[in-house]
């Protein structure tokens, strides 16, 4: 444990370093970002156990019913689905679809509450940027600012221990910055669990990856805008590792693992990528998600990217 007054560094046998910054830090102190970038980077896992963003009295009572937001609740719900905001559009996305235990589905919100769920999405857009800003000023020019993410629906199962991957949207070898916020109305926990470091993860099941080319359909929807951009070699290498961890049921059980509870009003930030991670229960958060480009890392060589080029010997993107 490393103990700076307003920051400490803990890390538990054979999970991911966590760095703590106290209420009231000044998220631009030279030692503060130094040790932030260094946690960042390095793989772990970034806690603000009081960050700031708060709801109004009013919008703590408009979400604690979903009735209120949505015009249905699905039939069948996991803490998905989720509600989007595109930033680029300035409006949430009307068309976004999940799969929850093998059913599509939409969250799809009530006319008369849009502008109030759209106004607390954009406001954490801008409070999570800031955030972001004042922490890591070098990532500042090369992010690629994306989603905001607002969780309206309860987990009621553990969620396996993954690595984030972009699904239709590739990162192209681009490390997924995000910062999550819990903003339950009835004051509940937000609960993860935290595994093992990204290269041992990945040790363990790089081999068994089998890569097939990309699909053509893949191919006409980047060329149409629909996703952005074809998937890359790593787009496909962070699939398939993050698909064999998730179904190896021998490792969900025994491998190791940190389990964080985040209060309402707390914010944690990690590249979730690099971090190994799971939801177990809660309801109600937002998460806002950033690319960051390998070239803009104080050690490139701590990417994903690089460490999947590394470990297979090829060039990935």
């Amino acid at each position: 444990m490393v103990d700076q007054g307003c920051i400490s560094v803990s890390e538990e046998a054979g999970t991911v370093k966590m760095l703590t910054i106290e209420p009231g830090a000044d998220l631009s102190a030279p030692e503060v970002r130094r040790t932030a970038i260094e946690t960042l980077e390095g793989g772990g896992l970034i806690y603000l156990p009081k960050s700031g963003f708060e709801l109004s009295e009013r919008e703590r009572e408009l979400i604690s019913d979903t009735a209120k937001i949505l015009t249905r609740e699905p039939d069948v719900q996991d803490g998905r689905p989720t509600i989007i905001f595109d930033p680029a559009h300035g409006r949430i996305k009307k068309y976004h679809y999940a799969q929850v235990r093998g059913k599509l589905m939409r969250a799809q919100v009530r006319d008369t509450a849009r502008p109030d769920i759209e106004a607390i999405m954009v406001r954490y857009g801008k409070w999570s940027e800031d955030v972001i800003n004042q922490l890591f000023p070098i990532y500042q020019e090369a992010l690629d600012r994306k989603r905001v993410t607002y969780r309206p629906f309860a987990r009621n199962s553990t969620q396996s221990l993954h690595i984030d991957s972009s699904y239709g949207y590739p990162t192209q070898g681009r490390g997924m910055l995000r910062i999550f916020t819990n903003i339950n109305p009835v004051n509940r926990l937000r609960i993860w669990q935290l595994g093992e470091p990204f290269e041992p993860f990945v040790s363990r099941f790089l081999p068994s990856v089998r890569l097939s080319k990309p699909s053509w359909i893949s191919a006409i929807l980047a060329r149409l805008g629909i996703v952005d951009g074809a998937k890359t070699k790593y787009d496909q290498y962070v699939a398939a590792v993050r698909a064999l961890g998730i179904r190896d049921k021998e490792y969900q059980r025994t491998a190791p693992r940190k389990i964080m509870e985040f209060p309402v009003g707390a914010s944690w930030i990690a590249i979730t990528d690099l971090v190994l991670h799971g939801a177990i229960s809660g309801q109600h958060s937002l998460d806002r998600t950033f690319y960051l480009p390998v070239e803009a890392m104080s050690d490139p060589s701590r990417s994903s990217l690089r460490i999947l080029e590394r470990m297979t010997g090829e060039a990935l993107v």
